[in-house]
């Protein structure tokens, strides 16, 4: 689950340094939080030679009585980053406004990174998307039922996932699942949506 954590005892903190102590010059994808800063943090880790992912959407805004679309962010004050720990610990430590997610196993806390390949297929996915994207956080997932589909042909093709019944609809909502990062949801045409049976 991404979250944030706000508070960690003396033990959590040594749990934490041990766990990625090993792993500090070890490049992986982490997630962070920016305190809606998304640009600014984007800007500060590329200019450290970082690679930074913060996927964005169209939306429509009014600004002087006129309707203008302006990208924004798909998942709100978050960003994500290839880095080596050390490095990217020196960074955060010299902007405050930088923090990790942390995901709870087995009682503790660690902070959250992202394996390099559900990494690369949550970007593939947010790109083949683009336009039409729908972003479950991982407790709103659990919460999504509908039947499990294997898509054949189009853009999506070989993708499995969730497919979301909606009532009245010649689309419905396409749920790619990601073990850390929730889901990711777009319409499907019918004739490329194919039952997964048990």
């Amino acid at each position: 689950m991404l979250h944030r954590f706000t508070h960690m005892s003396e033990e959590s903190q040594l749990d934490i340094k041990k766990t990625t102590a090993q792993n500090e010059e070890e490049t992986q994808w982490f997630v962070l939080k920016v305190s809606r800063k998304e640009r600014l943090a984007t800007e500060v880790l590329e200019g450290a030679g970082l690679k930074t992912f913060c996927p964005t959407v169209p939306s429509d805004i009014t600004m002087k009585g006129e309707k203008h679309i302006v990208e924004r962010p798909l998942i709100p004050n978050t960003i994500f980053v290839s880095a080596p720990f050390g490095m990217l610990n020196n960074i955060r430590r010299q902007h405050p406004f930088i923090t990790y997610c942390y995901q709870k196993q087995d009682g503790r806390y660690k902070i959250l990174h992202v394996p390099e390949r559900e990494m690369e297929r949550f970007m593939d996915s947010t790109e083949r998307m683009k336009g039409d994207i729908t972003y479950f956080r991982p407790e709103e997932v659990e919460l999504k039922t509908g039947d499990k589909v294997r898509i054949v042909g189009g853009i999506f093709d070989g993708y499995e996932g969730t497919l979301l019944k909606a009532k009245g609809r010649a689309k419905r909502m396409f749920l790619v699942n990601f073990q850390l990062l929730g889901a990711l949801g777009t319409h499907i045409e019918p004739q490329y949506i194919r039952i997964i049976k048990d």
